[in-house]
């Protein structure tokens, strides 16, 4: 018969570290020395200063990057006390905040495709959204989700219960609040 565990055992999983500014790679190097496997998303893209333009390596994500631990209390600390980390991002020890293997694994394949990518704003249904350019330029209302590059708002009278949801381009929008249900 084995005995009965009181805490269960770590599960190897991502964290997002924020590091010093511009300090990503040192940190990466340095906890890569420390046995902790990393992912720093990193591309390729095309500058031009001046007349000349030229290849360089960009941080997709600057100020972080991505470690895969076991987090108990030994390799917490460990990260922690390496040179250029500031943090673990998300909820502090004991309840760390995770990333899941699925949204690592996609971020990758972006990345290493070399496919033309762009960033995009990071919004939930739901969030109370303006849009700020434009012929709807002022219109408040909600993020109803996207689809080629436009996002809908919806808009609503809600003494009569009445909505409209209008496309608009997505680069128009921002974040006027976030109303996400508290999980």
């Amino acid at each position: 018969m084995t005995p009965a565990r009181t805490e269960m055992e770590p599960v190897r999983r991502w964290y997002a570290v924020y590091c010093k500014h511009r300090h990503e790679r040192a940190a990466a190097e340095r906890l890569a020395s420390r046995g902790f496997p990393i992912y720093l998303p990193e591309y390729h893209t095309r500058v031009k200063w001046g007349a000349r333009q030229r290849e360089v390596k960009k941080n997709l994500m600057p100020g972080y990057l991505f470690v895969q631990a076991k987090m108990d209390v030994g390799n917490y600390v460990r990260v922690l006390q390496t040179p250029s980390v500031v943090k673990l991002v998300g909820n502090a020890w004991p309840r760390l905040s995770w990333i899941p293997e699925e949204q690592m694994e996609s971020m990758r394949l972006v990345l290493e495709s070399r496919e033309k990518f762009e960033e995009v704003a990071y919004w939930r249904v739901g969030d109370q959204i303006e849009v700020v350019a434009g012929p709807l330029a002022g219109l408040r209302g909600l993020y109803a989700g996207e689809g080629n590059h436009k996002g809908s708002v919806i808009v609503s009278i809600d003494l009569l219960q009445r909505s409209v949801s209008v496309a608009v381009n997505a680069a128009d929008l921002r974040l006027v609040s976030a109303l996400r249900a508290a999980s």
